[in-house]
């Protein structure tokens, strides 16, 4: 797996999230079309990403169970979503529900952070929903969340400093719905700035770098 790249300053971020390259990257991910909400689950969050849960049985199935089920039920919610502040309520709704679902299967604590992660992953996959018209999946590419983990954290640690990031931070470093809104604060004024939505700085940060 590549490091991690650190972003020199907010200037450099601004430029490469500004460049053409990432916007066609961009529209590459979001063309693709996923026929059914369990194909979206599927695809969101590849099975090395359960690699961290390890000692809890059959995570993925857990998972995929889960989420599948909720976003089924809440989908009209998150597509009735036209401000970011109602779209972070449903993430932190769901956040906070996977995390109760984990600790009751498995007797462990998934964490705020891990659990907006995965989450977020969904969400992003899930603007290729087939089903989808082109009005909604323009607004949810536009309110969508970080899925912060090792390479979208350590990427802000030069150019955010107040953030305090160590050098080897994953997506435990996030462990509180407020340390996490503080994250998506910063990104969402850095990727104002630079005039594109908050997840393409996913896509540098991530996509770019595989």
């Amino acid at each position: 797996m590549p490091k991690p790249y650190v972003f020199e300053s907010r200037e450099t971020l601004i430029e490469r999230l500004r460049s053409p390259g990432l916007a066609e990257i961009s529209r590459q991910f979001f063309a693709v079309r996923c026929p059914s909400m369990m194909e979206v689950v599927r695809t969101g969050v590849s099975g090395n990403t359960f690699r961290a849960f390890r000692h809890v049985p059959t995570p993925s199935k857990k998972f995929r169970t889960w989420t599948t089920c909720r976003l089924e039920h809440t989908l009209r919610d998150i597509l009735a979503c036209e401000r970011p502040d109602s779209y972070a309520l449903q993430v932190h709704m769901a956040t906070q529900a996977l995390e109760s679902s984990w600790r009751h299967h498995a007797n462990k604590e998934m964490g705020y952070g891990r659990g907006a992660k995965l989450l977020n992953l969904v969400l992003k996959k899930l603007a290729c929903l087939e089903s989808l018209t082109d009005e909604q999946r323009t607004r949810l590419i536009s309110l969508m969340h970080v899925p912060w983990d090792s390479y979208t954290i350590q990427g802000l640690r030069l150019v955010s400093p107040a953030l305090s990031i160590p050098s080897n931070a994953t997506m435990k470093f996030i462990t509180t719905p407020e340390q996490y809104q503080v994250f998506m604060a910063e990104i969402t004024d850095i990727t104002a700035e630079a005039n594109v939505p908050a997840i393409y700085y996913d896509v540098l940060a991530w996509d770019m770098a595989h």
